[in-house]
């Protein structure tokens, strides 16, 4: 027997505990759902656990959401770690979502649904990615905050705001840097001139960026301007060959990690067939959505950078316009000074986004990335390279979604959420098309990779 709640929320990150708590505190019944093992989402994982030293070395950052985090370790609802959502669909009192509890399949019944899973790193696919030794910076802080485990020596590459904090988190932990390649072209250094009024509006972001940008170029090999890597080796990481103004250099390593920026994750939304719509700006697709986070399925919310990309504040601000808009739909009477927050809230939400603008032009990606070398592989799990993907397409497929019928490319057990964006780029490169006009791979259950003792247990609930 499927378990009832007012309110389901995917996702313990800043958005989806700001939601459970808001919520919760009308007394609504809310379970928040969750894969990791303790609340925080990426930005603020383990956070419950770490010692002085790993908050010492994580930064101010990191230490910023124990606020949020015991409001929501002491809010009125139901929370369980560990799960792994794989399948949701529409039923006749709303939605139903089958997760893995403990090894276990259960199913949850809820007439609103909050999707508040955040985001996932951009594939930076380079020759080499798929080789032993090559690690994107998310995986480089997922593991520090886990476990404190850190590399002896690496090579960063890349572009966008996390890189720079791992290095700077991996610099005070006494990680020894070799290199950081940026591949941040510098014509965006001039787009992102005019946007520096949107990022004024946000001081204390946009300076503690500019001190994170000045501390690494001083205090590491910062090389800026680079283009055309490639990850060096056989069986393993040798090192890195990249260009700089025609010339090809060389770094000897063993481990590189890479980085190009976060898009967000869209899958679960896609499963309930919300509207995608693609974001030139962020260079992703989205789900589209109102001021509320409601999408194009009634009872269907998206909040944080599930969403739209904008970082740990404006997430934590979405996750409470989306638990308000709850409220707001149930026969509960909101007492007038909630709805002046919401209305303040909303605005600061706005002016968010507005301010978030600053970043996307000056880390968008460069366009040699999506132009991939024909060796590249793209889909790691089926081993397909751009040269195969190329000749399908030439040969007048139609789109993604026949091309991995093809090629088996976003077939594999990460579900096309590697390889997607690239499989689009080289569609939309081949047949001369705007990526808005390149649909996304379609979605397909389950979600994560299930055993069929679990989905035959799924079936007879």
């Amino acid at each position: 027997m499927a378990q009832i709640y007012d309110y389901l929320v995917i996702g313990a990150g800043p958005a989806g505990m700001a939601a459970a708590i808001e919520a919760s505190n009308t007394g609504l019944s809310v379970l928040v759902l969750d894969q990791a093992s303790s609340a925080g989402g990426q930005i603020y994982r383990n956070l419950a656990h770490a010692d002085k030293q790993q908050t010492s070395v994580l930064g101010s950052y990191y230490r910023a959401g124990k606020p949020l985090l015991e409001r929501f370790m002491a809010a009125n609802c139901d929370y369980q770690s560990l799960v792994q959502v794989w399948h949701i669909e529409t039923h006749a009192k709303g939605f139903l979502v089958a997760a893995i509890v403990a090894g276990e399949t259960k199913s949850f019944l809820t007439s609103h649904l909050l999707l508040a899973h955040g985001a996932m790193e951009r594939p930076m696919a380079v020759p080499g990615w798929h080789k032993p030794g090559v690690l994107t910076a998310g995986a480089g802080q997922i593991l520090l905050k886990s476990s404190a485990l850190m590399p002896k020596e690496v090579v960063l590459v890349g572009s966008g705001p996390l890189l720079l904090l791992l290095a700077q988190q991996y610099r005070v932990a006494g990680v020894a840097i070799k290199a950081i390649l940026d591949t941040t072209p510098k014509s965006n250094y001039w787009y992102a001139i005019p946007w520096l009024v949107a990022g004024l509006t946000n001081p204390m972001e946009l300076f503690k960026g500019l001190w994170l940008t000045l501390v690494q170029r001083i205090k590491i090999p910062y090389i800026s301007g680079v283009s055309h890597l490639e990850v060096m080796g056989d069986e393993q990481v040798s090192g890195v060959s990249y260009t700089v103004s025609d010339r090809v250099y060389n770094i000897d390593c063993k481990v590189v990690m890479l980085h190009q920026g976060i898009i967000a994750q869209t899958q679960m939304a896609q499963m309930l067939r919300c509207a995608q719509v693609w974001n030139e700006r962020q260079q992703c697709w989205q789900t589209k959505t109102d001021v509320m986070g409601y999408t194009s399925i009634p009872g269907v919310q998206v909040a944080g950078d599930g969403g739209c990309i904008g970082g740990a504040l404006l997430a934590q601000i979405e996750g409470r316009v989306a638990g308000m808009g709850r409220v707001f739909n149930t026969p509960v009477v909101s007492p007038w000074h909630k709805k002046w927050v919401y209305s303040w809230l909303c605005f600061r939400v706005e002016q968010l986004h507005w301010a978030r603008g600053l970043v996307d032009r000056l880390y968008r990606p460069a366009e040699w990335l999506s132009k991939l070398a024909d060796e590249t592989i793209i889909c790691r799990c089926e081993q397909v390279n751009a040269k195969t993907i190329r000749s399908i397409v030439n040969s007048g497929c139609a789109g993604v979604n026949q091309l991995k019928r093809f090629t088996r490319a976003g077939m594999g057990a990460c579900q096309g959420r590697q390889c997607g964006l690239n499989l689009s780029h080289l569609v939309a490169q081949a047949q001369q098309r705007p990526m808005a006009e390149v649909e996304p791979l379609s979605v397909r259950p389950p979600l994560s990779p299930i055993n069929l003792g679990q989905l035959a247990k799924s079936l007879r609930l």
